[in-house]
């Protein structure tokens, strides 16, 4: 259930970029949804297979800082499967608002990547978005 480039994708975001993060890419006018605000206890205790699976099913491209995700192949395989992109930031030492700032510089590459693919896990760079998987 893969959206098309025509109308914007919607991302899910691992609780781990935190509230301000979200709080500022959708005043940018992106369409975003809380792993903290669709599972118990702010998503504290839910794992990334399980929230990852859940956006999977919605047709969700997901928004993180956890690299580690890039070494779960099950998890990974499933994301493949479906069409769909993880997109990553490279440093998780970034504050919130350069967070933000850092994936709306790239809103135009993560918002195709996540709407037409190819799909895996990207990395979010400074200056550039790279498909690091497969």
């Amino acid at each position: 259930m893969k959206p098309s480039f025509a109308s914007p994708p919607e991302f899910f975001v691992d609780r781990c970029l935190g509230k301000g993060t979200p709080r500022t890419l959708i005043e940018a006018g992106w369409t975003l949804h809380m792993v903290s605000d669709v599972f118990p206890a702010d998503g504290q205790f839910t794992g990334d297979d399980e929230w990852i699976e859940y956006g999977l099913k919605r047709g969700w491209t997901m928004l993180t800082q956890d690299k580690r995700i890039r070494n779960q192949l099950p998890v990974l395989n499933r994301l493949v499967a479906s069409g769909l992109t993880i997109h990553c930031l490279s440093s998780a030492e970034l504050t919130p608002a350069k967070r933000a700032e850092r994936f709306e510089r790239h809103r135009d590459r993560i918002w195709r990547y996540g709407a037409e693919g190819p799909p895996g896990f990207y990395v979010v760079y400074e200056d550039s978005v790279v498909r690091r998987w497969p």
